[in-house]
């Protein structure tokens, strides 16, 4: 067998089927593995020159997308989110107005519940001036009791009224304490 051969083919017959597949008009360039595609090089014989001359070839038309389907596949898609932010933006209004509320009600409760702390401070201090010693005379006198000039005490044993109270050995007198 000849030396250089592969599948075949010698060298130069190879490189002539690489040509061939490199310039070969209206069929896209398969990238190699491992790199980026290579974009197609403008060739001196391709562009158009001012006075006459070749005139690049045709492109091939680019594939003309079907906007129809696609766009309608879209339409649920964007009513739903606005339905949803719709959705969400009543919502906060709703707790936000709810909470709104709920601090007016705790504002008119936190005035109210002055008012009451007020009026208890009032009556109890009605009760202390009513319970004072002066304001005590002052009802007795309007029930008609009298005031005594002198003490008297009263033996319950023996039924005996006395103007002074019992004398015991080592005890204090103490008017209107009998032991």
């Amino acid at each position: 067998m000849a030396t250089g051969l592969i599948g075949g083919k010698t060298g130069s017959q190879l490189e002539e089927q690489r040509q061939r597949q490199r310039s070969r008009p209206g069929q896209p360039r398969r990238p190699r593995p491992g790199r980026a595609p290579e974009l197609p090089r403008p060739r001196p014989g391709d562009q158009p020159v001012p006075g006459g001359g070749r005139t690049a070839p045709a492109a091939a038309p680019a594939p003309q997308r079907a906007a129809g389907p696609r766009a309608r596949s879209r339409t649920p898609f964007v009513l739903l989110l606005i339905g949803l932010l719709g959705g969400g933006l009543v919502c906060l209004l709703l707790i936000n107005t709810t909470l709104a509320e709920g601090s007016f009600q705790i504002t008119a409760m936190q005035h109210k519940n002055a008012d009451l702390t007020q009026q208890e401070q009032a009556l109890q201090q009605q009760i202390v001036q009513e319970q004072s010693p002066a304001s005590i005379a002052a009802r007795a006198r309007q029930l008609g009791m009298q005031q005594s000039g002198r003490l008297r005490f009263v033996n319950l044993k023996t039924g005996r009224v006395y103007s002074q109270p019992a004398h015991v050995p080592g005890v204090i007198p103490v008017p209107g304490y009998t032991p």
